[in-house]
C-alpha cells in the first residue's frame, strides 16, 4: 500500500491510497466466500460451492461494492497511522469522486479527511464596543400595552357595515386565470384577512356587505410565493358571507388582572415597565457581546474543516423545515417574507454558521486559558442552588445530580455565564442611547458579512446540497 497526502486547507487533507492487486484479489476472494454462505448453489451446501460457480449466482456489482467498502475500511486507519494523521472525532472519511474497483487489478481511492480545528487566539481583553441602550419611556409602555390588547382581541360578527381594513371575512371565491374556462374553476369557501392579499385585492373588496358579490381582475406580482401564479392575470369572483371585526378589550382593571395579574392598570404599567427594562438590558448585553466576539474572531486565526459548517447549515435547514411545517408556511413564503432567494438564504446561512463555529472555538479556548471551567464540586453547588430556589424538586435533584448529560448541560451554562462576566469585566463597554434596539439575528448576519470580508478564518464550505433545500420545501408543505 502506498499513501500520499495533499493539504487542501489548514484543517482538511486528502489521502491518496494505492492498493496493489494482490491485496485486492485477497479481498475479492474473502468477499466471495462470504457471499457463498448465503447463496443457494444447486448441489452444494451453503459456503461449500467453488467460487467459479458462486460467481454465476451472485450480483457482481454488489460483490464489487462490498469488496471496495471492505478494503477501504481495512486500509484507511492504516493509512492514517502511517502518516500520523489524527482525524476530526466522530467523522468518517469522505470519498473524493466515485472510485472503481476490479478484481486482480490495483485499486486507488482518495479520502477527504477533516482534521481537528486550530485556534490561535488574538487579543480578547482591552477591547472597546458600543452597547445600544433603549430607555423605557411612557410612549414605549403605551405601545407595549397596546400590543397586549391586540393579542387579546376577539373576532366579533359585524352586520351593520361593510368591509373595513383589519377585518376577517368568510367568502366564496372563484379565481379564473386568463385562458381558463369559468366552469372549470370551483368556488372555494375561504377566510380572507385584509392586509395579507395581493396588491389591489383589499381595495377591490373594501366596503362590501354580507351577501354582496363583486368581480374584478388583478395581476399576481412577479415575486408571488406560488411560482405558477407569478405575473399571471386572473378574474376574481368574490361573495362575502360573513364579516368579523377585531375588537380590542377595554383598557381597565379587569384587563390588567386577566393579562398580568395586576389589580389596577397603573400596577400593570409598573410590572410591564420592569419586564421591558429587564428584556432591554438582556438584549443590549447580547448585542454588545456579539460585537466583542466579532472582534475576538477578527483578532484571532481560527481554522476548522468545512464539514462543520456544512453540518451546521444542514441542521439549520432541517430545523427550519420542522418550524415551517408547524406554522403551515411554505419555504417559498418564508423566502418572500424575508426578502430572500434560495441562493441568498444559503449564503447567509453559511456565513452565519461559520461565525457561530468560530465563536464557539474561540470562547472554548478562552474558557480553558482563563480557567473558567467549573469543577465537579461547583456543578454540585449549582444543583443545590437550583434546589434551594425551588427550580427543581428533591426528586429531580437526586436524579439530575448523577445524570451525566444534565451535569454537562449545567456545566456549559456555568461556562457561558462566566465567559459573559469575564468579557464584560475585561473589556470596555460604552453605552449609546438608541430609539430602538436592533434584532440580534439581523446584527448576526451583518457581523458575519464583516467577518467574512476580513478573511481571517477558514470559513469556506461546500454549498448546501440541493436535497437539503428540497427537503425544507417538501417538509414545510406536508
Amino acid at each position: 500500500m502506498q499513501v500520499t497526502v495533499e493539504q487542501s486547507s489548514p484543517c482538511t487533507v486528502i489521502l491518496n491510497v494505492e492498493i496493489d492487486q494482490e491485496q485486492v484479489s485477497r479481498t475479492f476472494e474473502s468477499t466471495y466466500r462470504q457471499f457463498s454462505r448465503f447463496t443457494n448453489v444447486p448441489g452444494f451446501r451453503p459456503g461449500k460451492a467453488p467460487r467459479a460457480l458462486v460467481e454465476r449466482y451472485v450480483d457482481k456489482s454488489r460483490v464489487k461494492q462490498q469488496a471496495m467498502e471492505r478494503i477501504i475500511r481495512e486500509t484507511f486507519q492504516e493509512a492514517l497511522s502511517e502518516q500520523s494523521i489524527t482525524p476530526l472525532r466522530g467523522r468518517d472519511p469522505e470519498l473524493d469522486g466515485n472510485p472503481e474497483i476490479n478484481d486482480r487489478e490495483p485499486f486507488t481511492y482518495r479520502a477527504i479527511v477533516s482534521l481537528e480545528p486550530e485556534v490561535a487566539l488574538g487579543a480578547y481583553t482591552g477591547l472597546t464596543v458600543t452597547r445600544p441602550v433603549m430607555e423605557v419611556t411612557d410612549e414605549v409602555i403605551d405601545k407595549h400595552i397596546e400590543t397586549l390588547r391586540e393579542r387579546a382581541a376577539k373576532l366579533e360578527v359585524v352586520t351593520d357595515r361593510g368591509v373595513e381594513l383589519g377585518d376577517q371575512l368568510s367568502a366564496e371565491n372563484r379565481v379564473i386565470f386568463e385562458g381558463e374556462e369559468p366552469d372549470d374553476q370551483p368556488v372555494r369557501r375561504q377566510l380572507i384577512r385584509l392586509g395579507s392579499n395581493i396588491p389591489g385585492f383589499d381595495e377591490a373588496i373594501m366596503g362590501m356587505t354580507v351577501g354582496e358579490e363583486r368581480t374584478f381582475t388583478l395581476t399576481f406580482p412577479e415575486d408571488y410565493h406560488e411560482e405558477d401564479r407569478r405575473g399571471k392575470t386572473a378574474t376574481f369572483h368574490v361573495k362575502v358571507t360573513a364579516i368579523r371585526a377585531r375588537v380590542l378589550p377595554a383598557l381597565d382593571d379587569d384587563f390588567a388582572m386577566s393579562v398580568t395579574g395586576a389589580e389596577t392598570v397603573a400596577e400593570m404599567r409598573e410590572l410591564e415597565a420592569a419586564k421591558l427594562r429587564e428584556q432591554n438590558k438582556e438584549l443590549s448585553d447580547q448585542l454588545a457581546e456579539q460585537q466583542l466576539i466579532a472582534q475576538i474572531i477578527n483578532n484571532s486565526t481560527i481554522n476548522f474543516p468545512e464539514v462543520l459548517v456544512r453540518d451546521e447549515v444542514q441542521d439549520e435547514f432541517r430545523n427550519l423545515a420542522q418550524e415551517l411545517r408547524k406554522q403551515n408556511v411554505s419555504y417559498a413564503q418564508f423566502l418572500e417574507v424575508n426578502g430572500l432567494t434560495p441562493e441568498t438564504h444559503q449564503e447567509q446561512s453559511l456565513k452565519a454558521a461559520a461565525v457561530r463555529i468560530a465563536a464557539l472555538l474561540a470562547l472554548r479556548d478562552i474558557s480553558v486559558q482563563e480557567n473558567l471551567q467549573p469543577s465537579e464540586a461547583e456543578v454540585n453547588a449549582e444543583f443545590e442552588k437550583l434546589l434551594s430556589a425551588g427550580t427543581i424538586t428533591d426528586d429531580q435533584y437526586d436524579e439530575f445530580v448523577v445524570d451525566t448529560r444534565r451535569r454537562i448541560q449545567l456545566a456549559n451554562a456555568l461556562v457561558q455565564r462566566r465567559l459573559h462576566d469575564f468579557l464584560f469585566a475585561n473589556n470596555t463597554i460604552v453605552d449609546k442611547q438608541v430609539d430602538d434596539l436592533p434584532n440580534p439575528e439581523d446584527t448576526e448576519i451583518e457581523l458575519a458579512n464583516e467577518i467574512s470580508q476580513a478573511g481571517e478564518t477558514e470559513k469556506s464550505a461546500e454549498p448546501v446540497k440541493e436535497t437539503e433545500q428540497e427537503e425544507t420545501e417538501t417538509a414545510s408543505q406536508e
